[in-house]
């Protein structure tokens, strides 16, 4: 699925293609944090090369519309706090999921539900999808919250699906559907 990638905005915050310019809060607010990596299946980059590395490939990633990552920015600096990707596109099912992320000084503040949001209604809207699912680490239900939030619904326990610093971690996984999407729209839920 070739993707375009717009930015899209809400009330705090802008979502848009990440830039070189973001290397250094892509380093220090996600990939080299410790609290973010927790729950992630990567560990901690120890270099800014590493995370100017992996930002490369976004990059490239971009200009064969085979990236749907978006950086999420506050509105009023622009600077990154995090990122949501949107990835394993299944065309015959007009399906995806998403990953995310953000830097741990901008937990619990209602970032994460306000940026899933917005590219819940990206994928229903623009790019014609009928479901989501994601998933997150049983140890971290903190994402769930998030999940739940944006309208999505817990669907079922996945057992031992991640294994992290050797121990096994079962996953949590939600879904929303168009339809389910729209419903919450006419009920003014979102």
């Amino acid at each position: 699925m070739t993707i375009f990638l717009p930015i899209l905005e809400t009330p705090r915050l802008r979502l848009r293609k990440l830039t070189r310019e973001d290397v250094p809060l892509y380093f220090s607010r996600l990939w080299s944090s410790e609290a973010v990596a927790r729950y992630m299946l990567w560990e901690p980059h120890k270099t800014l090369e590493e995370s100017a590395a992996s930002l490369e490939t976004v990059l490239k990633r971009y200009e064969t519309g085979e990236s749907c990552r978006f950086c999420i920015a506050l509105k009023e600096t622009d600077d990154l706090i995090g990122i949501i990707d949107l990835l394993r596109f299944d065309e015959e099912t007009k399906s995806c999921s998403f990953a995310y992320m953000l830097g741990e000084d901008f937990w619990g503040k209602g970032y994460g539900t306000e940026a899933l949001k917005a590219v819940i209604r990206f994928a229903f809207e623009s790019l014609q999808l009928e479901s989501i699912t994601a998933d997150h680490m049983a140890a971290n239900p903190a994402s769930g919250a998030v999940m739940q939030k944006a309208g999505m619904v817990f669907s079922h326990v996945t057992p031992g699906k991640y294994e992290k610093h050797g121990q096994s971690q079962d996953a949590w996984v939600y879904t929303i559907t168009r339809q389910q999407w729209q419903q919450s729209h006419i009920s003014g839920n979102n």
